[in-house]
């Protein structure tokens, strides 16, 4: 029995401890069988997949729910609105909304108040609103194209576009055209050699701006059922600047007037009510404590939001004996509920309209008592050093007099001399923008030549020509201005300073800083995006009971609207609004980059009012200009140049980057001439505007690095006190004042080489300057100006000359 074994039953085995999901690193290990992979990373790329699958199966889902939505009618989208906008002044544009009604035969139509057309189709399982552009009228387009979600052009068959209608194209554009379709009208019309022609024609128009469009047909209801198709299914472009934010095309406008009791006998108010804004939202949630923008009105604050139901639902077949049953019973009821209307939400809080901020003036800097302060009979006078501050000169007592610096002179010397500072009167202004139109070409033209001259204002002309000759002369000679005799050139030029270099030297962008900065709110560019950020964020974390969501349709109280802008409405100007994000009502420097529109040629002054559209907003302003480079310093221009970008910086609300930007300007015929176009750069109150006076001199005797400049200067002290700034010449060379020769202005200079006698020797002089606090929300409404195509009258002409050219041929006949 050796040998032989048997099962142990004392031995005791434990049960192993349940670790849950838990594993140590040693299982791990033995589990892995020497594999480097950690099997922990593996679960968790298990579970984000499982993750991704389930998100992408709920995303399917919905969509397909919502697609189902859509077929049955019960979406909450608004109808897709199509501002239809005439490229030629010969189209019939009736002709063409009635072709599109007539797309489906059972479609529903319904016309609204302001010039807005619903048609619903229940075949083509679409809705749409139809807004008609008035053609002359460019304001109405622009402001109808902004909200648009389709905009259809219509060209014609003869020739495409007119003038009025290439510029309302160029503004469009400019502006950032939506999702958009070109069809032409008359080409059914037209023979088959005709045919091809208008077709080339058209396409090479379009080709110019769209590359790869195509235009369609609009000649017959089967052209206008495969446009409606086409519309319907076109992908939407989004619009940065309109997207992100709420926004409303008003199908119906209702004023209220102020009552006494309720704004407490206010004699202010009385002017003001409020205007009860009633179309679909779309674009983003909006809050009734939040601002809204009227373009070209103003920011306001709302009162009160209603929703309605929905009047143009979209009927399917499916449902439509039902709901017109439903309809019949409920005909009344439905119109109480409309008129009145269920109250969504009410303002608890709303956001201040407080714009600026208000300076105080004992938080200014100390400066020297006045006379009556001190009971004496001198007052004491506050004196400058170049190159100094204001806080800095005030500790320094042993100036002459002669050195005062006087903001009233420096003010004379940038307004008579250079004639683009503050001093110039308004009226002044709009004879010169009136000089400006007539250079361009829109002044009216003539046929009787005996009245010509009566017609003609010889003042204007001369105003013109003027602003032509100082623009010619800048760019020969830029920044230069001549040294008065009467006056000396260190009062004349008292706020000027000298600098080494102009890129290297540094310049202090908080040193004496103009009275209205202090009422604006500075961004500085590294606080921007924050700002941005922090602004929609406060957006975003609103109470939904208070929210009105995109596609319904609501009535909104703006309060405190002025009565002449309801005055001044008609049927045919659409009306929009907009929700702004916090902070966005507050001023600010704001910097946009434009360049000279084509065909704009007239001369544009810095500090000059024009009106400026910068996204949804439209304001007024008189901006300076700088060029656009990479420093921190940047040199102000005194004209638009005719190339290239260029800066403008003026006053005016926060908006945040990107938004498109156009440049108007109004001209005598009431109409707005496009003189540039361009982008909104990111805020940055602390950009430096540098202003250059150029001194020129002539050398009288030359050696060999030693020269005698006179007519620079005209006495000594001046010599005497420009003596550390450095002189350059047109040819590069450099130098400074030795001494000066005589009393009379004569003084010797020394150069780093020898000079040529037709050298000219320059003196660089800087100052900062601001821009106007100009800014004017309130733009007043042009009515529509149809102007008589050039084209046309070309042809006369040349039908005329074809004439007498017959005639004179078949008077030289005999002698053949």
């Amino acid at each position: 029995m050796a040998g032989a074994g048997h099962r142990s039953t004392l031995k005791q085995k434990n049960k192993s401890h349940n670790h849950g999901k838990h594993r140590s690193k040693r299982n791990l290990k033995r589990e892995a069988h020497g594999k480097t992979t950690n099997v922990k990373d593996i679960t968790k790329k298990k579970k984000i997949k499982e993750l991704l699958r389930s998100e992408n199966a709920q995303r399917h889902a919905d969509g397909r729910e919502e697609s189902f939505d859509q077929r049955r009618g019960a979406t909450v989208d608004p109808p897709r609105l199509v501002v239809v906008a005439s490229l030629d002044k010969n189209i019939d544009v009736p002709v063409v909304i009635n072709l599109l009604q007539e797309a489906d035969l059972s479609a529903e139509v319904k016309s609204g108040e302001r010039n807005v057309l619903h048609v619903s189709a229940p075949k083509l399982k679409k809705r749409m609103c139809f807004v008609v552009a008035e053609h002359g009228n460019l304001q109405g387009l622009l402001d109808a194209a902004r909200t648009a979600d389709v905009v259809l052009f219509l060209m014609s068959g003869d020739r495409g576009l007119d003038n009025y209608g290439n510029h309302c194209l160029t503004c469009v554009v400019a502006q950032g055209v939506p999702a958009h379709l070109f069809a032409c009208q008359g080409l059914s019309n037209l023979s088959k050699k005709k045919l091809s022609n208008a077709k080339k024609m058209v396409e090479k128009e379009i080709e110019k701006r769209f590359p790869g469009e195509k235009c369609r047909s609009i000649d017959t209801w089967q052209d206008a059922q495969n446009l409606w198709r086409q519309m319907t299914n076109l992908p939407l472009k989004p619009v940065h600047f309109r997207d992100s934010r709420p926004y409303l095309l008003a199908e119906k406008i209702e004023f209220l007037e102020n009552l006494p009791n309720e704004t407490g006998a206010s004699e202010v108010d009385v002017d003001k009510g409020t205007l009860k804004v009633t179309g679909f939202l779309r674009g983003q949630d909006l809050n009734v404590n939040q601002l809204v923008h009227i373009p070209g009105v103003g920011d306001f604050q709302m009162s009160q939001i209603d929703q309605l139901d929905d009047p143009y639902p979209l009927v399917v077949k499916g449902n439509k004996d039902r709901r017109q049953k439903n309809a019949v019973a409920g005909d009344t009821e439905m119109a109480e509920l409309q008129s009145q209307g269920v109250c969504l939400a009410r303002a608890t809080q709303p956001e201040s309209l407080q714009s600026e901020v208000i300076p105080d003036d004992m938080d200014q800097e100390q400066t020297w008592p006045t006379a009556e302060e001190l009971n004496e009979d001198k007052p004491v006078k506050q004196k400058n050093l170049k190159g100094v501050s204001d806080y800095q000169s005030n500790w320094i007592l042993d100036l002459p007099e002669d050195e005062d610096d006087s903001d009233d002179e420096d003010a004379d010397e940038d307004m008579e001399d250079e004639g683009m500072e503050d001093g110039e009167d308004s009226d002044n202004e709009e004879d010169e923008e009136e000089a400006d139109d007539a250079d361009t070409g829109t002044a009216t033209e003539t046929d009787d030549a005996e009245n010509y001259d009566e017609q003609m204002d010889m003042d204007e002309e001369k105003k013109m020509y003027e602003k032509m000759k100082e623009e010619r002369l800048n760019v020969h000679f830029p920044d230069e201005v001549d040294t008065p005799l009467d006056t000396k050139a260190l009062t004349r030029f008292a706020r000027y300073r000298g600098m080494d270099s102009f890129q290297t030297t540094v310049w202090d962008p908080k040193e004496s800083l103009a009275y209205d900065y202090g009422r604006i709110y500075r961004v500085n560019k590294h606080h921007y995006k924050r700002l941005k950020k922090v602004s929609m964020k406060e957006r975003e974390e609103e109470d939904d009971n208070l929210l009105a969501e995109p596609g319904n349709y609501i009535t909104v109280y703006i309060k405190n609207v002025p009565r002449t802008f309801y005055g001044d409405l008609d049927q045919m100007t659409p009306v929009t609004f907009y929700g702004l994000f916090a902070n966005e009502q507050k001023m600010t420097l704001l910097n946009v980059q434009i360049a000279r529109a084509p065909g704009f040629s007239a001369p544009v002054k810095s500090k000059e009012p024009m009106v400026f559209q910068v996204g949804f907003r439209r304001f007024s302003a008189s901006p300076i200009f700088s060029e656009h480079s990479y420093q921190n310093k940047f040199k102000m221009e005194r004209f638009l140049p005719k190339n290239g970008f260029i800066v403008a910086s003026m006053y005016a609300p926060i908006m945040f980057a990107p938004a498109p930007v156009l440049v108007f300007r109004e001209n005598a015929l009431e109409r707005f001439d496009l003189v540039a176009k361009g982008s909104l750069l990111p805020l940055d109150t602390d950009r430096i505007v540098i202003k250059r006076v150029v001194l020129s001199g002539v050398p009288f005797k030359i050696n060999k690095k030693s020269v005698v400049v006179r007519y620079m200067f005209f006495n000594r002290e001046d010599i005497e006190f420009y003596k550390p700034i450095e002189l350059r010449t047109k040819h590069g060379k450099r130098g400074h004042i030795k001494q000066a020769l005589g009393t009379h202005g004569h003084m010797k200079c020394t150069f780093n080489s020898q000079l040529k006698s037709e050298d000219t020797v320059l003196m660089h002089l800087y100052k900062r300057v601001f821009p106007k606090w100009s800014y004017d929300p309130q733009v007043p409404i042009l009515p529509p100006v149809i102007v008589e195509d050039e084209a046309d009258s070309q042809e006369e002409e040349e039908e005329m000359a074809d004439e007498v050219q017959e005639k004179v041929g078949d008077a030289y006949k005999m002698f053949d």
